[in-house]
């Protein structure tokens, strides 16, 4: 939250936009102008994400409006199992934490406050018209446009703060749940967890925003018309209607043409308010029964033909047909191989339909019945009774509303191309995950052929003439290499399924696929060829996408849009990345877990959370939280500690066997190279496999211990999502988007030229070496570090707690994953950036803090450094940049008649001149010398005498204080 320059209380989510607008509505002047209907906030806004949870709940785009009244928005949806959370008084709670009540009236606030939290005060009849009371007063008074101070107050300011507020609320449960908001309530799906998730909802908020509080009451059934037309429905007889075809007020209205919200009660007439309420309960129980209930029964007993046109004038008036609604009986079913039918199928055939079939159920309008399929196999169906009780209790995870192609016949005497066209026309015809069908058809067919002994590829061909006829006339090899179903062009590039399912820009896959459409004469001129089908690739009418999360043998593995981990069959989904190992949580229960664990801790014993989030950023890559953290991570430990270990227990994980290259490390261990060389930049590349970027021995020699200001630039922008430009030998120049989670294992610390670098450079410590400190199990045994390496168990125990930390790094607010990456809790300090010998230098001479280095010249201080810490080879030029990293300038200074060059002095210019004042007046020293000087002998004492009138100056000059801060030495 936070409370701009306008007094409008904004939140993260408010869109640049809205606060635009409500800065120009504040403005007196801009909102005066003659306008009949007076300006409007904003046109309607439209939500761009497609919600649809299943197939029989079909929905129009939801739209926003953020008017001068509130925010208010509409799902056109028929939905089952909401939640409606209102907030009590927003106004008036809003312009309370604004100050925009004066006294009289925040007495008020206070004592409605008051009120309510006595228990049971519902039951009090006093206190209920004394709360009523006081409500009204309060919205009367925060309805005012014109405070008469001259200001354009009270209403807006609260307004539109509450508006952001209610945004902000929206985001916090997902737009895709939220179903209706009228301005100071909203109704959504209830999610998994709710109780605990509004606990939390509501402290969240509460700390925020003084004197906020909600009420929250479940439904089983809500009909959404529009955001201030709605039912909601528990039963007959616990129901809200707020539509204005058949509401109490509506039909009162009607009636009498006067509004029950403005007569006073003595004006009612009460038979027509008898009346009014009567038809309100007859249509609800209409609507009810007929669409939440077995058939129509139990509707009042009337005439057969009056009740079907009486529900359906209810259905329109209540908005049923405009959500597209099917009014249709939901079955639900599940398909098994028959094992004692089925003995005679062949093992891949079994293996292949059981995977297709496994973990999903499928919706029908009519049941579903076992039946032998196209290979030949007998298929159960069972139903499934209670969904809910079934997706509870089981894996699966999956609502298919239309059926795979493994699961159908073919006719007695049909031609497997006939089958085809069929087949093809169905897909075409449910318009839902086509791609995935397509795929499944292609391999049942492949299948087919290889269990009847016919041409694989022959079929495949006019499989892919028969899908390609709909949309193409005239097809250049781009479009047919673009519409096979084993490839997708992202950023331009062309990606071929491998053998493994997973999408790769290898050039031997490549190839291998581009030739399959090649004519003999243009596979002479191959590379020609080849250049060119690339190029028209880059065209903007071929775009795919890979979906994130990680496919394994037997698993497609994600995460969902509430951040929770999912797997799936692997046929579903092109996903970006392959994972050697399934994801299994029973793995917590196991040794090598613990192990796992022991590790970890071992090698970041003080900044474990942030080991383990570090991992966890493996899968957000493609997320705004890398973005948004801006960090990458430098390992810094003694040699042996177990950097390298970790670095090749995730190759384990997401390495090809036998393959040249790593997923994990770079293609370059030469950080400077790796951002700023083309050809390294594009080996790099994520559709290149690439998860993250691991750089070992990083401090080979002192010159590579350097990463430049041209490097931390690249770094700056990686770490942010942005692409860069390069090419690798024989390319020409594309997008190249790098893995933005970037760690540097090292045994000294980098050097960063660049102070923006430095400032998104993390550290963790890693102290002790596994010789010292070695990996344990459960028994307190030591564990070999090969055996623990080459174990398939603790690669499985480390992508569990990859996927666990990603959930929970997702579901985090900004404010708690921008705390685990807190510097305050990183080995770095001002020193962290420095040579290790510079620091030890530093140490053992004494030198303690800023102030004690004030005032010396710096080449003075470097001939000492070289000389007592044997780096002969050591550069000035190098050496005054990490002078300058500590937050020193070098300045030339005139004193005492004589010109010192690169005096190392702070950006107090009076302190520096004070301190140089001081230290000859008093001790006979100049810049030059870095000691007091024996007037007999000239010898020149320490270092430490530089240390001088510390306290002195301490207290002389507070707004200095970094000068004099100690400096935190890692040991």
């Amino acid at each position: 939250m936070l409370i701009d320059d306008t007094e409008i209380i904004t939140f993260s989510t408010t869109p640049f936009y809205l606060i635009e607008a409500e800065c120009l509505h504040l403005n007196k002047v801009f909102n005066s102008k003659p306008d009949d209907d007076g300006i409007k906030l904003l046109p309607e806004q439209k939500n761009d994400e497609l919600i649809m949870t299943n197939a029989f709940e079909h929905m129009v785009k939801t739209s926003f409006k953020f008017t001068n009244n509130g925010i208010y928005s509409a799902t056109k949806t028929i939905a089952d199992d909401v939640v409606q959370i209102d907030v009590h008084s927003m106004l008036p709670t809003f312009a309370y934490n604004l100050g925009l009540l004066n006294n009289y009236y925040k007495k008020l606030f206070d004592r409605k406050k008051r009120i309510e939290a006595i228990p049971n005060y519902q039951n009090n009849t006093e206190l209920v018209k004394e709360r009523n009371a006081i409500k009204l007063k309060l919205n009367l008074y925060c309805s005012t446009n014109d405070s008469g101070q001259g200001r354009y107050v009270n209403r807006l300011l609260a307004v539109y703060s509450s508006m952001n507020f209610m945004f902000d609320v929206l985001n916090y449960w997902g737009l895709s749940n939220v179903i209706n908001c009228l301005n100071d309530g909203f109704i959504m799906r209830v999610p998994n967890n709710f109780e605990d998730r509004y606990l939390k909802f509501k402290d969240h908020y509460q700390a925020e925003i003084s004197g906020l509080t909600f009420s929250v009451k479940k439904w089983k059934h809500a009909i959404i018309k529009s955001p201030q037309e709605y039912i909601l429905i528990n039963s007959d007889n616990d129901y809200k209607c707020r539509n204005h075809s058949f509401d109490v007020n509506s039909i009162y209205q009607a009636k009498t043409g006067k509004s029950l919200r403005k007569l006073k009660s003595e004006d009612v007439d009460q038979n027509v308010v008898e009346l009014a309420q009567a038809k309100e309960r007859r249509s609800i129980k209409m609507l009810n029964n007929y669409l939440f209930q077995e058939g129509i029964d139990g509707v009042d007993s009337m005439d057969q033909a009056e009740k079907l046109n009486n529900i359906k004038q209810i259905l329109g008036e209540a908005g049923v047909y405009d959500t597209q609604y099917l009014i249709t009986r939901k079955y639900y079913s599940y398909f098994t191989l028959d094992e004692e039918n089925n003995t005679q199928g062949e093992d891949y055939a079994n293996r292949f339909t059981k995977e297709v079939l496994r973990n999903q159920v499928f919706l029908s309008n009519c049941r579903l019945k076992d039946r032998t399929n196209i290979l030949n196999q007998s298929i159960k169906a069972t139903e499934v009774k209670d969904i809910d009780d079934y997706l509870e209790n089981t894996g699966a995870s999956v609502i298919s509303n239309y059926l795979p192609s493994v699961l159908d016949s073919i006719g007695e005497g049909q031609s497997i191309e006939d089958w085809l066209k069929y087949e093809v026309h169905k897909i075409r015809q449910t318009n839902v995950e086509q791609v995935y069908q397509y795929n499944i058809l292609a391999l049942t067919t492949q299948i087919w052929a290889s269990l009847h002994h016919g041409n694989a590829n022959q079929l495949g061909n006019y499989l892919t003439k028969l899908w390609q006829s709909k949309y193409l006339d005239k097809l250049d090899v781009a479009d047919y290499i673009y519409n096979d179903p084993n490839t997708l062009v992202v950023d331009g590039r062309l990606l071929v399924k491998d053998e493994r399912g997973t999408y790769s820009t290898k050039e031997s896959v490549v190839n291998h696929l581009l030739k399959k459409y090649f004519t003999k004469k243009e596979k002479q001129q191959f590379k020609n060829n080849k250049n060119n089908v690339l190029a028209l690739l880059t065209d903007e009418k071929y775009q795919d996408q890979l979906g994130d999360g990680f496919q394994s043998d037997h698993q497609a593995i994600f995460l969902d849009q509430n951040a929770e981990i999912r797997t799936d069959s692997p046929f579903r989904y092109q996903l970006n990345h392959h994972v050697n190992v399934d994801y299994d949580p029973t793995i917590v229960n196991s040794s090598e877990y613990f192990q796992l664990n022991y590790f970890l801790k071992h090698l970041a014993p003080k900044a474990l959370k942030q080991l383990k989030a570090m991992l966890g950023l493996i899968p957000l890559q493609h997320t705004d939280i890398m973005a948004e953290l801006r960090v990458f991570i430098v390992l810094k430990g003694k040699s042996g500690a177990g950097k390298s270990t970790l670095a090749t227990l995730l190759e384990k994980n997401f390495n090809d066997q036998g393959q040249s290259g790593s997923n994990i490390r770079s293609n370059t261990q030469n950080v400077n190279q790796a951002f700023t060389n083309g050809r390294h930049i594009a080996l790099n590349d994520v559709k290149n496999g690439k998860v993250m970027l691991w750089f070992d021995d990083f401090q080979a020699n002192e010159k590579r211990n350097i990463i430049t200001a041209n490097a931390g630039t690249v770094i700056n922008g990686v770490i942010s999502g942005m692409a860069e430009t390069a090419s690798a030998k024989y390319e020409v120049d594309h997008p190249v988007t790098l893995p933005s989670l970037i760690v540097i294992a090292t045994n000294a610390m980098p050097q960063v030229t660049q102070e923006g670098t430095a400032a998104r450079m993390f550290v963790i410590n890693s102290p002790k070496s596994l010789k010292e400190d070695p990996i344990k199990d459960e028994q307190g045994r030591v564990v070999k570090v090969s055996d623990f390496i080459n174990n398939p168990k603790v690669w499985q125990a480390l992508f569990y707690i990859i996927m666990q930390e990603a959930s929970k790094l997702l579901k985090m607010s900004d404010k708690e994953r921008q705390e685990i990456f807190n510097h305050k809790h990183s080995a770095a300090t001002k020193l962290a950036a420095l040579n290790d010998s510079l620091e030890l230098f530093l140490e053992n001479e004494g030198i303690t803090s800023l102030y004690d280095l004030v005032g010396i010249q710096a080449n003075r201080l470097f001939n000492v450094y070289k000389d007592k810490m044997k780096q002969s080879g050591a550069s000035y030029r190098a050496f005054t940049e990490q002078l300058e990293m500590l937050g020193f300038v070098m300045k030339r200074k005139h004193f005492n008649g004589k010109n010192y060059q690169k005096v190392i002095c702070v950006t107090n210019d009076k302190l520096t001149q004070d301190k140089i004042k001081a230290m000859f007046k008093e001790l006979h020293v100049t810049p030059d010398q870095l000691g007091s000087v024996d007037q007999t002998t000239g010898e020149i004492t320490t270092l430490k005498t530089w240390r001088y009138k510390y306290d002195e100056f301490k207290k002389k000059y507070p707004q200095s204080n970094a000068v004099f801060t100690p400096f935190e030495f890692n040991n």
